[in-house]
């Protein structure tokens, strides 16, 4: 099985800004219900592929703000990938189980 469940993850080079600006936001309620690492990294990457269209945000200050938002989002993966990885986060849950 892939590790990237929902098909939403994949950006097109056929993709228009718009496009993945609205499945940014769905990832984003995405990881609310599910915080995976996966989700947070994917929405990094739909940030940064926003980014690489310069003229769909050609406010300085907005291009900044995702930037930010961006290195948000890749320490909530890193956070994500860190718990997981944890011994005491496997040790919970073996006991859940």
């Amino acid at each position: 099985m892939s590790p990237n469940p929902y098909p939403l993850f994949v950006i097109s080079q056929n993709d228009k800004p718009e496009q993945i600006e609205i499945r940014t936001g769905l990832l984003i309620r995405l990881y609310l219900k599910d915080n995976n690492s996966f989700i947070a990294e994917a929405v990094v990457e739909h940030i940064n592929a926003l980014l690489s269209f310069p003229a769909f945000i050609v406010d300085i200050e907005q291009r900044c703000a995702l930037r930010r938002l961006a290195m948000h989002w890749h320490c909530l993966a890193w956070i994500e990938r860190d718990k997981s990885e944890h011994p005491a986060m496997q040790k919970m849950k073996e006991n859940m189980q």
